[in-house]
């Protein structure tokens, strides 16, 4: 894992295509702005999880449970 330390308003790129930059920072959370090539997906954390173990669970579903 890399770890940088930026100040609100710098910013880092991630290959040539994606900027990261850091809009707002305080006590309790960090806003951060990214501008990346529309094929690029952003997902937050929690979102790419959820999906994942939707994926998961459909393809352990027994068919006889699916066509019901």
């Amino acid at each position: 894992m890399l770890v940088i330390r930026r100040r609100p308003g710098e910013a880092f790129f991630v290959g040539e295509d994606v900027e990261i930059r850091i809009v707002e920072l305080n006590a309790h959370r960090v806003v951060l702005g990214i501008v990346a090539p529309q094929e690029v997906p952003i997902l937050r954390g929690e979102i790419r999880q959820a999906a994942e173990q939707n994926q998961l669970a459909a393809q352990t579903t027994p068919r006889a449970l699916a066509s019901s």
